[in-house]
C-alpha cells in the first residue's frame, strides 16, 4: 500500500492506493475531491511508500500544479519539502559530536600532563630560573652578541677541545665563522650558574679595558647557558711562573714586572672606574690570562660583588682559593676591595719569587713565603726573595719597589693596605714606597700554621679551595681559567 499525504497551511489529505488484482482503488481521507481541487496552495507533499508507481496518476487526477522536491530513503520512505529541516538537524548532531570529542581529548591531555608531572617532576629552580633569565636578558641594552647553542656547538666542534675546568663549568676552544678564536665556557648546573651568568652578561658585557678579558657573546637558549670570551693564546699566568720542568720557558724580570703592573691596572679599573664598584673576590695566577704578547688580562670577575658608591664594605658569599684569601675571610670581618688588594699582593710575591706562597716541601723557614719575605726585606737581602733563576740588575729599583708593594698589600690590618690605584702609582714610581711595617709577621705565622694544618688534613697548596661554611655560604665564580 502506498500513501500520498498532501498538506497545505489549512488542509491535510491522505490519498491511499490499494492495489488489487485488476484495478487500483483510491481512498481520499479528510477532504472530498472538490475540496482538494480547490485547496489552498500546497506547502508539503509527503509520499510514504517504497512503490510510487501510480503517483503521476494521482497527481493528474487531482489536477494539482505544484513543484515537488521528493526524496526516497532506502527504508522505503520518501519526503518532499522537509530537506532543510533535516539538514539543520544533521548539522546540530555533527557539532555536538565534534565538541564532545574535543572535550574528551582535552580531558585526556590534561590527565596525561598531570600524570607526567607527578611521575617526572621538573626542577622548579631550573624551570623558574631559565624563564626568568630569558625574559631578563631581553631587557639588556648593549649586551654582547647572542649566539644560538648550535652556533657555539659548531664553533667548538661539539665542545671537543677543552682548555680547562673553571668554577661552574668547563672552557672550550672555539672558532667563529670570521676565523677569530674564542674561549667558550659551558655553565654546568643551571640552578647556580644562572646567577653567575646574569652577572657576567650584564657586567662584563659593558666593561672594556685593555687589562680585562672581553666577553664576546653569550647563549641563553632553553636551559643552556654559555659565555664566549676572547681567546688568550698564552693561557694563565700560573703555567708561566710555576715551572715544573727545567726546560720550561722562563719569564724574564721585565715581562714579570709588566704583568704585575697590568694586572694592577685592571683591578684598579674594577674598583674605581666602573659605574659600580666590582670586587673580584678570587684573585690568583689562574685568573690572570696572557695573550700572544704576554699582555695580561684579568678574568673571572663575573660574580664579583657589586657595590654602590655609598657602600664601603659588604658581606658577600663566595668560595675562594686557599692561599690567596685575605684574613678577613676566615675571621668574619666585612669584605671590601681591600680583600682584593691582599690577594693581589700574594700573587705579586709569587710573580717575584716564581714559587707558591705556601709550599710544605720547602724548609720550615721558607714554607710560608710571605713571612720569609718580611724577614729578608728587614735584613736587606732582596736576592733571596727573587726567583733564583732570573738574571737581575742590581741597579734596577723595580725589584725593591715590587717587594715593598707586595708586603704593603698583604698587611693583616686591611686599613693599612693601599688601594689598587695607589699600587699602580707606586709600581710606576709616581710616588715613594715607604718601608712596610713588620708587626704583622705574628699574624702571618698564625695564618701559616692554619694553612699548614689544612695541608696536613689532605688539602693541596695553592689550588685547593678554602671553604668557611660556618662563616660564608658558597658562591661560584665564573670565567675562563
Amino acid at each position: 500500500m502506498a500513501r500520498l499525504i498532501c498538506q497545505s497551511q489549512s488542509h491535510r489529505t491522505r490519498v491511499t492506493r490499494q492495489p488489487t488484482a485488476n484495478r487500483t482503488l483510491f481512498a481520499i481521507v479528510g477532504q472530498d475531491a472538490n475540496a482538494l481541487q480547490a485547496a489552498a496552495p500546497i506547502q508539503t507533499v509527503t509520499l510514504v511508500s517504497y512503490h510510487l508507481v501510480s503517483q503521476k496518476r494521482c497527481f493528474s487526477w487531482l489536477n494539482w500544479t505544484v513543484e515537488l522536491d521528493i526524496s526516497v530513503s532506502r527504508s522505503g520512505s520518501g519526503q518532499a519539502g522537509s530537506g532543510n529541516d533535516n539538514g539543520n538537524h544533521n548539522i546540530i548532531i555533527v557539532v555536538i559530536i565534534v565538541v564532545t570529542l574535543v572535550v574528551i581529548g582535552g580531558l585526556i591531555y590534561v590527565g596525561f600532563f598531570i600524570y607526567r608531572r607527578k611521575r617526572y617532576p621538573p626542577s622548579s629552580q631550573d624551570e623558574a630560573g631559565s624563564s626568568e633569565d630569558d625574559g631578563y636578558l631581553q631587557t639588556i641594552s648593549g649586551a654582547p652578541v647572542r649566539f644560538t647553542y648550535r652556533e657555539l656547538q659548531d664553533a667548538t666542534n661539539n665542545f671537543s677541545n677543552k682548555l680547562g675546568q673553571g668554577g661552574f663549568g668547563s672552557v672550550y676552544l672555539g672558532t667563529l665563522p670570521d676565523g677569530s678564536r674564542i674561549a667558550v665556557k659551558k655553565l654546568e648546573g643551571i640552578g647556580q650558574g644562572r646567577k653567575e651568568f646574569r652577572s657576567e652578561v650584564t657586567i662584563i658585557g659593558s666593561i672594556h679595558h685593555i687589562h680585562l678579558v672581553k666577553l664576546r657573546g653569550f647563549c641563553a637558549e632553553d636551559s643552556h647557558r654559555l659565555l664566549a670570551y676572547e681567546y688568550m693564546a698564552k693561557g694563565s699566568l700560573e703555567r708561566w711562573i710555576f715551572r715544573t720542568k727545567e726546560d720550561d720557558p722562563l719569564l724574564d724580570w721585565d715581562t714579570r714586572f709588566n704583568i704585575a703592573l697590568g694586572a694592577a691596572k685592571g683591578l684598579a679599573y674594577l674598583h674605581q672606574d666602573c659605574e659600580s664598584k666590582i670586587i673580584h673576590c678570587d684573585i690568583k695566577p689562574e685568573n690572570f690570562l696572557l695573550d700572544d704578547n704576554f699582555l695580561v688580562k684579568v678574568s673571572d670577575f663575573g660574580l664579583a660583588k657589586l657595590m654602590s658608591r655609598e657602600q664601603s664594605h659588604v658581606f658577600t658569599t663566595m668560595r675562594g682559593t686557599r692561599g690567596y684569601l685575605a684574613p678577613e675571610w676566615i675571621t668574619n670581618y666585612a669584605i671590601s676591595e681591600k680583600s682584593d688588594v691582599y690577594s693581589y699582593g700574594m700573587v705579586l710575591l709569587e710573580i717575584i719569587s716564581g714559587r707558591k706562597n705556601f709550599d710544605p716541601v720547602e724548609g720550615s723557614e721558607k714554607a710560608h713565603f710571605p713571612s720569609f719575605a718580611f724577614k729578608k726585606l728587614e735584613e736587606g737581602d732582596l736576592r733571596e726573595i727573587l726567583d733564583s733563576k732570573l738574571r737581575y740588575n742590581d741597579k734596577d729599583e723595580r725589584l725593591e719597589i715590587a717587594i715593598k708593594v707586595a708586603l704593603w698589600c698583604i698587611q693583616e690590618d686591611f686599613y693599612q693596605r693601599p688601594s689598587m690605584s695607589k699600587v699602580v702609582q707606586m709600581l710606576e714610581c709616581v710616588c715613594d714606597v715607604p718601608q712596610p711595617p713588620m708587626s704583622s709577621q705574628i699574624g702571618y705565622r698564625l695564618y701559616a700554621n692554619a694553612l699548614k694544618s689544612s695541608s696536613e688534613e689532605g688539602m693541596s697548596s695553592g689550588m685547593s679551595d678554602y671553604n668557611s661554611e660556618a662563616l660564608l655560604s658558597a658562591v661560584r665564580l665564573s670565567g675562563p681559567r
